[in-house]
């Protein structure tokens, strides 16, 4: 008897710290473009997808400040390292996808030089729940090989 109504408080207990936990929302944080040191050459962007309250994928990016926009990943093939573009990214419930390097990413063509003197671009994320979030990015010039870190934006 002791033990049945030990289990039931605890059940109780349970359901009333998950009541507790913050709603889930879909939102896309940590937005950086790492400008290529290398003028023509893509730069890339990398952020961070933490899921809502349902599972949804990531459809497209786009951004009045970039010329070209295409979402790639970094696989492993026969020992070597290479990128492959993919057209869209599964979002879990609750989950946390990380376009990271060495991972998936989005490589940038033609930032306009607007954004570059802002040092931040405006990018729109479109996912399959009809849900579109508006995210500004850090613009960050990456130093080529050889010389100190520490530079500004472009």
């Amino acid at each position: 008897m002791i033990r049945m109504l030990c289990l039931a408080i605890a059940g109780l207990v349970l359901t009333l710290l998950a009541g507790c936990q913050p709603p889930a929302q879909l939102l896309v944080e940590k937005a950086v473009v790492q400008l290529s040191p290398v003028e023509g050459n893509p730069s890339v962007l990398y952020f961070t997808i933490r899921g809502g309250p349902q599972d949804t994928v990531l459809r497209s990016i786009s951004s009045p400040s970039i010329l070209r926009l295409e979402m790639h990943e970094t696989v492993e093939e026969n020992g070597m390292s290479m990128m492959r573009p993919i057209s869209s990214v599964a979002v879990p419930t609750r989950g946390k996808v990380e376009f990271e390097p060495g991972g998936k990413h989005v490589m940038v063509w033609g930032v306009d030089q607007g954004a570059r003197n802002r040092g931040t671009a405006e990018f729109f994320f479109s996912f399959s729940t009809g849900e579109k979030i508006a995210v500004t990015a850090a613009i960050r010039a990456l130093q080529p090989a050889g010389q100190p870190a520490g530079g500004t934006n472009r």
